[in-house]
């Protein structure tokens, strides 16, 4: 059903169009006893969130309780942004070659450039990459090329394992070695905030001492939404940010399609990777929009091409600014610290149930609890109920055997947190 917003002289208008006094007159062929003559029983002052979960329920479908996340953390997206990517505009283009038949879809790349730049902190952003794992490995390649002497880079554990997993395939292939020390020479240090355990890292140190060592910064974030409550890495000097978006671009389905988020510093512009969009104005001095510095070309001719991963998901770039917009800088700064008011809760309780919680400090929204054997298995009875207790660590980390890492935020309520917590400790 799209989203229509009328006013009262827009009903007026159609009504007198359509030869009908009254909205009241349009159901005169429902007979009088079968029409609903009281407002519907729903509580008032309702959240969108709430709203939509209330009304799932009364259909017969409640919504899952879910705390996966490891990467790929679900957060609220307004139902209008469901509704205007139904727009048959945002389906037809496919790759924005000719700027004359094609500023919409430019004018929305530019403005997805713009939304990721200042939410990292850097001058530049591309028109998004593939997803964010391979955003990482394209800013590897990146940093050995503005650094050709050295052909190693330093990606530590604490880095989400599958993004390390990718770029040992892609870095592999171009022969450069991946390092979890800085001890060697490196063209660039690697480092993930929040981290794959959700802890908050030192940004400002990290940063300080690659330079040092004459090393570049790649930043990687895989919720964006903890941007709203800590410093940009652009901002404390980090090189290149990539991160992905999927999480603030509706549903999240079997990996969903990714939309990998990349920017950097103006001075390395002509070494990033993917198009760019930019703002112009024609010989009538109207703005208009165009790909730049960027050719096709050098994305076919592998011997030109900065990238060889040069697709993109484009409809989710356009989600994910379409959520941003709507959104605002208060309300996104608003949704982080809901996360982080959500993530304190869980492990206070948590905490008081006797649960064992692995690493202190600073987190955001993502916590690993070290379950007895007990525990383990009622994590894994929740499946029967569809509830999704976390992500069982042993996949990746052997040492962390018995870990979950159980991701909270704005979607969850006291109560399924308190009863996510409840069944753990039974």
């Amino acid at each position: 059903m799209r989203y229509l917003s009328h006013t009262r002289d827009d009903i007026v208008d159609m009504l007198k169009m359509i030869g009908k006094p009254s909205l009241e007159d349009l159901f005169e062929s429902i007979p009088k006893p079968n029409r609903l003559n009281r407002p519907l029983e729903l509580p008032q002052a309702l959240s969108e969130i709430e709203l939509k979960a209330l009304l799932q329920e009364r259909a017969g479908h409640a919504p899952r309780s879910c705390f996966l996340g490891a990467g790929a953390c679900s957060h609220f997206v307004p139902e209008l942004v469901s509704q205007l990517l139904l727009r048959g505009e945002w389906l037809t283009a496919y790759t924005p070659y000719q700027p004359e038949v094609s500023q919409g879809t430019l004018q929305a790349i530019f403005e997805f450039q713009s939304i990721v730049a200042g939410l990292f902190g850097l001058e530049i952003a591309n028109a998004s990459m593939y997803d964010g794992s391979t955003a990482l490995a394209e800013a590897c390649l990146m940093a050995c090329r503005l650094k050709p002497g050295i052909q190693r880079v330093c990606i530590p554990k604490t880095v989400h394992p599958e993004y390390r997993e990718v770029c040992e395939t892609i870095l592999g292939a171009a022969q450069i070695e991946i390092t979890d020390r800085s001890d060697k020479p490196v063209s660039a240090i690697v480092y993930q905030n929040p981290n794959f355990f959700g802890q908050l890292e030192n940004q400002a140190q990290i940063i300080q001492q690659a330079h040092v060592q004459n090393a570049l910064v790649i930043a990687v974030c895989t919720d964006p939404v903890a941007l709203g409550a800590i410093a940009s890495p652009g901002s404390l000097g980090a090189d290149i940010v990539v991160g992905e978006g999927i999480g603030l671009c509706g549903h999240l389905s079997l990996g969903a399609p990714g939309v990998g988020l990349f920017a950097t510093k103006k001075e390395f512009l002509r070494q990033m990777p993917g198009r760019l969009c930019g703002q112009t104005v024609d010989s009538k001095g109207q703005r208009g929009y165009v790909l730049t510095l960027s050719t096709r070309e050098q994305h076919i001719r592998r011997e030109k091409a900065t990238s060889n991963i040069c697709t993109n998901h484009n409809l989710m770039a356009l989600a994910f600014t379409m959520t941003l917009s709507l959104y605002g800088k208060s309300g996104f700064r608003e949704l982080a610290y809901q996360n982080i008011k959500k993530a304190i809760y869980f492990r206070q309780q948590a905490s008081k149930a006797g649960f064992k919680i692995l690493f202190d400090g600073p987190h955001f929204n993502e916590t690993v609890l070290k379950l007895t054997t007990s525990q383990l298995e009622a994590a894994r009875k929740l499946e029967q109920e569809d509830i999704f207790a976390g992500v069982f660590l042993d996949r990746w980390y052997p040492e962390y055997s018995n870990c979950l890492l159980v991701a909270t935020t704005e979607l969850h309520t006291q109560e399924a947190i308190d009863y996510l917590v409840r069944s753990l400790a039974s």
